[in-house]
């Protein structure tokens, strides 16, 4: 009896050690579930941000490629002989600029969706990649929304010049009036609805959780543990690729 109540202590000792390393790796795996959880929850709410941006900047780009397409049309066509040249310079500028400034936006905007959502995807530091991208896309997005604007009092202004160019003076006058009183009126309804809607950055709200900043440090698992694998693999390639020409060099 007393034989085997002593076997019987070491099994004891050693079915409580490994419920203890059992138990301690189950406790890491919720750890490192419950943190990833909490980023997802973070990564969800900057989502939203994220295709907020990105269905701005396709709005942008479909009305600016429109705009282009016109004034494209519009500088394609010859001006009639013996026009002021003071109309002709300054219908060409305007039409060149709306051109120029709706080409601009296309471009900008066609790369902040391709490359603002592949950085937030793919970027090589998680949660911090997501954040670069969507601050950038933030930031671009006032200069293309300013362009885009100026774009259009280009075109709409190369269009009272071009009444002065194509018809008669009291044609031309009568058909400016309400061209400049339209021109008037998108100004006011546009300076108004920036004024009422667009939110300061001192007063808007982002996703990013600054409580959460410590957990954005936590890299690529399958990466991390692949990475010195995969190196040490090289390492080891190089090296008898090296001793092999040494071999071979001395022979």
């Amino acid at each position: 009896c007393r034989l085997s109540s002593n076997c019987s202590q070491p099994l004891r000792a050693w079915s409580t050690g490994s419920r203890g390393r059992c138990g301690a790796k189950m406790l890491q795996i919720y750890k490192n579930e419950a943190i990833t959880h909490v980023q997802r929850e973070q990564m969800e709410i900057r989502q939203m941000e994220l295709d907020w941006y990105t269905r701005n900047y396709d709005t942008m780009a479909m009305q600016a490629a429109m705009f282009a397409g016109f004034a494209f049309e519009q500088i394609t066509e010859p001006v009639p002989e013996g026009t002021n040249k003071m109309l002709e310079v300054v219908y060409v500028v305007l039409t060149a600029s709306t051109l120029g400034f709706e080409l601009c936006v296309c471009m900008s905007c066609t790369f902040c969706c391709i490359f603002g959502k592949g950085l937030a995807l793919r970027g090589p530091n998680g949660a911090r990649s997501v954040h670069i991208a969507i601050d950038n896309l933030h930031k671009e997005q006032k200069l293309v929304f300013t362009q885009f604007l100026l774009g259009i009092v280009g075109y709409l202004l190369s269009h009272v010049v071009e009444m002065w160019i194509y018809f008669r003076p009291r044609i031309a006058f009568t058909v400016s009036i309400p061209l400049v009183i339209f021109f008037l009126a998108i100004v006011y309804y546009v300076v108004t609805i920036v004024d009422q809607l667009l939110l300061t950055d001192d007063k808007a709200l982002d996703g990013q959780i600054d409580a959460w900043s410590p957990y954005e440090r936590i890299q690529d698992l399958d990466e991390e543990i692949y990475r010195p694998l995969d190196n040490k693999h090289q390492l080891y390639k190089n090296g008898r690729t090296m001793s092999t020409n040494g071999g071979t060099g001395i022979s």
